[in-house]
């Protein structure tokens, strides 16, 4: 389907710029998709079968589609076909500088690229910190479509921070005590009839009351047995989404040892990442 749409390219036009230079382990075209005045390009990561993709990766903050190469890479060798994009505002690759672009067009970014996955077979949502809001919006109007959706270490974020560009605007809006709870996402989950897989590393989500961190935000930076560790995920937005998925279609995954960006520690752990790539398999099998 994307080929027929869209001009293909067998190498990125941003592969100086990525943060990961490795070769997919199968077959892989690039391509770019208009976004009103501008185009994004995406990534399609091919089973042996050439099947169009079903599974649809989204990137988190200060990232590209390699930052996740140690997942996307992984189901790929398991025989699924991928779908990836750049969001504008996030690298280099992202086209739009931060000041230049906001949350919301992320949202509709995610929500164009969605629309190349194969129509005819349910589809599968991949996303990582700041992307899964983008994630949880698709549920809006895809919801029935969508039967597995991954969850690693995610952002949800007030609904006024949409339209705040990224940098101070942005991040004075999320880091309001609470700020949080405004959110639109929630209700969509909590109305989401399919399963979920959370992943979070151990270190992810803490609880600032333990660490001295005013409530109602994220611990931040913290020495934990001599190892730093990054914690920008609050708590209670890992709470909530723990609260609204029944347990007949949640999961949680939890990487001991490990702080914000699981996909980083999956590169310094290969013999580990094999190990949850087999769980990530079996979750989605099922």
């Amino acid at each position: 389907m994307v080929e027929k749409e869209h001009q293909t390219y067998s190498e990125s036009k941003y592969r100086d710029v990525l943060w990961f230079a490795d070769a997919p382990p199968g077959d892989v075209v690039y391509f770019e998709k208009s976004i009103g005045e501008y185009a994004m390009e995406g990534r399609i990561l091919y089973n042996q079968a050439h099947e169009e993709p079903w599974v649809l990766s989204i990137h988190g903050a200060r990232a590209d589609f390699t930052k996740s190469d140690a997942v996307t890479f992984g189901l790929q060798r398991r025989g699924y076909s991928l779908l990836g994009m750049n969001l504008s505002g996030h690298s280099r690759a992202g086209v739009l500088k931060p000041e230049q672009t906001t949350l919301g067009n992320n949202v509709r970014e995610v929500e164009a690229f969605y629309q190349l996955l194969d129509g005819n077979r349910k589809k599968v949502v991949v996303a990582y910190s700041l992307g899964g809001t983008p994630a949880l919006k698709l549920l809006e109007n895809h919801s029935d479509n969508i039967a597995k959706l991954i969850l690693f270490y995610p952002g949800i974020y007030t609904r006024d921070a949409y339209d705040k560009h990224f940098g101070e605007e942005f991040r004075t809006s999320i880091t309001k005590p609470f700020s949080y709870r405004n959110t639109d996402t929630i209700d969509l989950l909590r109305r989401f009839r399919g399963d979920l897989l959370l992943i979070k590393g151990q270190y992810d989500g803490l609880d600032p009351k333990e660490y001295g961190k005013p409530e109602g935000g994220a611990v931040g930076e913290v020495e934990i047995g001599g190892n730093k560790y990054y914690s920008p995920i609050p708590k209670d937005v890992i709470d909530m989404v723990y609260e609204e998925v029944p347990d007949s279609q949640f999961q949680l995954i939890e990487i001991p040892k490990c702080g914000h960006s699981v996909v980083l520690w999956m590169r310094d752990h290969p013999a580990e990442a094999e190990l949850l790539l087999d769980k990530i398999e079996d979750f989605l099998d099922t």
